[in-house]
């Protein structure tokens, strides 16, 4: 996509959409193979249609392209420059710069004033001061700098390359990575990422107002250690909130986590109560971790909102069922009994050995059942192909027709359907999830009332492989997929808190 296809006039949007761009301190050097594979690599794997430069005083050549000795040695325009050399060059580069039409310059380098050393924040200001006489914006120092799937920019190989809609901004180069690893693997993918460091020029405050603006981004997801301009902070948070909605981790919330933000990225990281209180009256959605993050975004784009707090819980085991009923009424949730006549039309299904007609429902025996009708039509070797062939059996007494009886109960607003992965040993556990969290999750398709799955207990890589084909059926179901209790009680009472704020945004996410 280029600059004029983008549809997004904010004096910030060239920098998502430069058509060159260069890397200051590439290297031919074996032990300095990360910084092309950062800034380089994934540059020509994942299409970008600009051109890319490598620059170094030795020059010889990266990667199939020629190692120019200075920027200036570059015939063309360079409009976004990566550094990747020491923080005592960079004044001296932003004049290389300069010749060669940089809009912006980006500072992997870390060393400037977030050292707290009163040398190393001379020299930020004085790069500070320079590029403002040449109109040259800076990203960082101490960042990674820009993702921007539609674009074909990443600094990471392995970020997927089909965009999606939440925009993120960071100070962490490693939470953005760890929030975006995180999101993809449940459906959530991104228009824009940013990790914007130190940021001593492009801060926070510029980058929510150019999300609020983009086309692309339908929410804004935002990982801040502080700002240093409060009141401006809060006026581009307005302006973005009543647009769209906005989700934030406020890292440095303790007194040991403000002292690290302030060595990080030399945040101001503020009083804890006037960050909350602001981000109340502004009406953005306060998380505390990168998990809340992530969870709170799977919520906002895959689940619709309940209309009441009345949970009805299945899954299979029971000490998994009572541990979902104790984290719903901690979030603030009810769990209202069963009345006797559905629960006598599910006794007619459900063995009561070994299970709990209740609310929670254990529903393990049923599921076996289930199991047991799939296995013998798929065989002895069709895992995959009872996975794939789930399917609502109304009629029959499977688990079809038990959700429909629940999904007719008046006094229930949402359904959350769980399935614990490290309960069953081996090949029972891999049947158990391809022939009863499969079907128990098609069925569910059919409900009227919103649902929420969750695949939890995973411990280890023996549960991890076996449980991505139960998560990506989820995901095909286009349910909202959650890896605790505790954590999707979290996000959909947040979901719930916002829609009644704000329906409107909720309902245009959906539409």
């Amino acid at each position: 996509m280029s600059l004029s296809e983008s549809g997004n006039h904010h004096p910030l949007n060239g920098i998502f959409y430069p058509r060159s761009i260069a890397l200051v301190g590439a290297s031919t050097n074996p032990l300095s193979w990360f910084i092309n594979e950062f800034y380089i690599e994934p540059l020509l794997k994942l299409g970008f249609k600009g051109k890319v430069y490598a620059v170094n005083p030795k020059g010889g050549e990266i990667l199939g392209l020629p190692v120019y000795r200075r920027l200036a040695d570059i015939p063309d325009t360079v409009e976004h420059v990566v550094s990747c050399v020491p923080a005592s060059q960079t004044v001296g580069l932003l004049d290389e710069c300069r010749q060669v039409g940089t809009k912006v310059l980006q500072l992997y380098t870390a060393g400037f004033a977030e050292t707290g050393e009163e040398d190393d924040g001379a020299v930020q200001a004085a790069l500070i001061e320079k590029a403002r006489c040449y109109n040259i914006r800076i990203l960082g120092p101490n960042c990674m700098g820009i993702y921007n799937p539609s674009a074909g920019i990443s600094f990471c190989l392995n970020y997927p390359q089909q965009s999606g809609s939440v925009g993120l901004l960071s100070q962490s180069g490693s939470n953005t990575t760890y929030i975006i690893r995180a999101a993809v693997v449940r459906g959530v993918y991104f228009s824009k990422a940013v990790s914007h460091g130190n940021a001593c020029d492009i801060n926070e405050c510029d980058l929510i107002d150019y999300l609020a603006d983009d086309p692309e981004t339908r929410i804004i997801a935002a990982y801040i250690e502080g700002t240093s301009d409060g009141k401006r902070f809060r006026k581009v948070l307005e302006k973005a909130v009543a647009r769209k909605p906005v989700v934030i981790y406020k890292g440095g919330y303790t007194e040991g986590g403000k002292r690290a933000a302030s060595s990080h990225t030399a945040s101001l990281a503020g009083n804890d109560s006037a960050w909350d209180g602001l981000l109340k009256q502004v009406g953005a959605i306060r998380v505390h971790s990168v998990d809340e993050l992530t969870d709170m975004l799977v919520a906002l784009l895959h689940m619709r909102p309940p209309l009441g707090p009345r949970a009805c819980v299945m899954g299979n085991g029971g000490g998994a069922s009572m541990l979902a009923a104790d984290e719903l009424e901690r979030a603030g949730f009810k769990l209202p009994p069963i009345p006797p006549d559905i629960r006598a039309k599910l006794k007619q299904w459900i063995p009561l050995a070994g299970s709990m007609i209740g609310n929670p429902l254990d529903a393990s025996p049923l599921m076996g059942i289930e199991q047991g009708k799939l296995m013998a039509e798929a065989g002895t070797s069709g895992c995959e192909d009872a996975l794939r062939n789930a399917r609502y059996l109304p009629g029959d007494g499977g688990m079809g027709d038990w959700m429909a009886t629940l999904d007719a109960w008046p006094d229930i607003d949402f359904f959350l359907l769980h399935y614990s992965i490290d309960s069953l040993p081996g090949t029972i556990r891999d049947w158990a999830i391809t022939t009863g969290g499969g079907p128990m999750v098609v069925a569910a398709q059919e409900c009227r009332l919103p649902v929420a799955t969750v695949v939890h207990f995973i411990t280890n890589e023996d549960a991890w492989i076996p449980s991505r084909k139960l998560q990506q059926l989820y995901s095909d179901c286009g349910f909202p997929l959650f890896l605790s209790i505790r954590g999707a009680a979290k996000a959909i009472r947040r979901l719930r808190e916002f829609y009644q704020k704000r329906p409107d945004l909720i309902e245009a996410l959906h539409r």
